[in-house]
């Protein structure tokens, strides 16, 4: 090979080069170091701390399935608990001013939902699974105690925000709340059916299923008279801004009116529920409730007492 053809590199180092040399010198002694085996014989590392946990797995089978859907149902029967006990029921609703009482609706629901979650917690006992006897922890952390904070509690002021008052009518969100956990009863059932694997099971949990579709439509009617179907009563597709205000006049809000039967076919797709007072932006709590999935599931390693 004729070297003089090869082309010639020229390294010049000043002070700042020879730092940056220098550094670099000694970053891969380090990680050379953290990479060569002890005088233990184990691999060296830099820093210390205790050894990544192992954790266990987190098996679907129709006992986990069964178990949660228990806990969706005891957590409908807290969140109606909470409710009864806060009288609100049987108040006056500027949005809603025909309304009623609805204490006993909301009872009578209870019940039903606290006799679902025993019929779960037989069907998971009788595949081998313990039974649960308390809410879900995702339904009611997430989405429950947010709910219930924003609407009587409001939201403290934060660097960026501004305080927000309690709720502009807390019957309004407390009977749109109703409908949400109603549907999301009868949508959490609908979907159970072709996840587990006994016939039985799936014949139990679409007759809990229908039971909590009517009671959806039920009270989906208490709030919207005559919203049979979507479009049905366009004045009122919204819920009027200015509830003395005419039907066919006032600015419309974001928190729409449920109605009875929502689409041809039972529906598993998420609810929305819109509630509370508007901030400075005029912008309310947006919730999305949606059917169990991985994360809000009850494992076989997870305990109510945890």
């Amino acid at each position: 090979m004729d070297k003089s053809n090869s082309p010639i590199v020229t390294a010049s180092f000043d002070r700042r080069g020879l730092f940056r040399i220098g550094g670099l010198t000694v970053a891969g002694s380090a990680l050379v170091a953290a990479c060569s085996k002890s005088q233990a014989g184990e691999l060296g590392r830099v820093g210390s701390g205790e050894d990544t946990p192992k954790l266990e797995d987190g098996i679907v089978d129709d006992g986990v399935l069964l178990r949660t859907s228990a806990s969706i149902e005891h957590s409908i029967v807290a969140a109606y608990d909470h409710i009864l006990s806060s009288g609100v029921l049987a108040k006056d609703s500027g949005t809603f001013p025909n309304l009623g009482d609805q204490t006993e609706l909301v009872t009578l629901l209870q019940a039903h939902h606290a006799s679902a979650a025993e019929s779960f917690n037989a069907l998971a006992v009788e595949v081998g699974a313990e039974a649960w006897e308390c809410g879900n922890p995702r339904l009611d952390a997430i989405f429950l105690d947010t709910f219930f904070t924003r609407v009587e509690d409001g939201a403290e002021a934060t660097d960026a925000a501004k305080a927000i008052e309690a709720s502009d009518d807390a019957l309004r969100d407390m009977i749109n709340l109703v409908y949400t956990l109603e549907a999301l009863s009868a949508a959490s059932s609908q979907a159970l059916v072709h996840q587990v694997t006994l016939p039985s099971t799936r014949v139990a949990a679409m007759g809990i299923g229908v039971r909590s579709a009517r009671s959806a439509a039920l009270v989906a009617l208490a709030i919207n008279p005559g919203g049979y179907l979507p479009g049905m009563n366009p004045e009122f597709a919204t819920v009027p801004s200015d509830p003395a205000a005419s039907a066919d006049g006032p600015p419309q809000t974001e928190i729409p009116l449920p109605v009875a039967i929502a689409s041809r076919f039972g529906s598993v797709a998420p609810i929305t529920i819109i509630s509370g007072r508007g901030d400075e932006n005029g912008v309310r709590l947006k919730l999305i409730f949606e059917t169990p999935s991985l994360n809000s599931l009850t494992y076989s390693f997870d305990s109510c007492d945890a």
